[in-house]
């Protein structure tokens, strides 16, 4: 998996860069004497620190277990139509604080694949009892990424770090019709730890 999936010191990696820059540049407010233009900067660092955090979670497998991808509140679970694979679906939609953990963990083990038309937008995991989960960017920006940054053909754990949030503010998660959800309306969930829902159990 990518480097910049890996948390250091409970900080994103790829929000070091920001941190630096905004450090470089505090330190050079300070050596001009800039106190004012330093307080801000040093504002700055401390909501950049805030908004890269992530804290390690602990994720217990749940083999027919569906894990929230990224913290936040359930705003709504619907029967719908799956637009991208075509099948009956459970939609469940969750609104992502700006402070939440930045990092996105995978729902379930499996593969991801690729979805046919597929925008960039959405991200696709078949677990090895063949039930597909769709992780989709709601509303925000994820700046050209999809949710799950994996390879096509890769496998990711359950709960492992695969992605990030950027600048999403809710996250829908597509389900196969039929499997058990664990979450109601309103509910915190957190990521790589709170369970979604429960898939069913195919018959032999």
């Amino acid at each position: 998996m990518r480097g910049q999936l890996t948390p250091t010191l409970r900080i994103a990696a790829e929000g070091w860069f920001v941190l630096v820059l905004l450090l470089l540049a505090a330190a050079l407010a300070a050596q001009a004497e800039r106190w004012w233009l330093l307080t801000g900067l040093l504002g700055g660092i401390t909501v950049a620190a805030m908004f890269f955090h992530d804290a390690p979670r602990h994720t217990v497998a749940k083999p027919l277990g569906v894990l929230a991808p990224l913290d936040g509140s359930v705003v709504f679970r619907r029967e719908c139509h799956d637009p991208f694979l075509g099948r009956e679906a459970i939609r469940i939609g969750i609104a992502v604080p700006w402070f939440s953990n930045y990092l996105l963990r995978a729902p379930v083990e499996g593969e991801v694949r690729a979805v046919d038309r597929e925008p960039r937008q959405v991200s696709c995991l078949t677990t090895d009892e063949g039930e597909a989960i769709l992780v989709v960017a709601g509303r925000g920006l994820l700046l050209g990424m999809r949710p799950i940054w994996a390879a096509y053909g890769e496998r990711v754990g359950q709960g492992r770090a695969c992605g990030a949030r950027r600048l999403l503010r809710q996250i829908d998660v597509y389900l196969p019709a039929g499997c058990r959800v664990e979450v109601t309306l309103g509910q915190t969930v957190r990521c790589g730890e709170t369970v979604l829902a429960t898939l069913l159990r195919r018959s032999a």
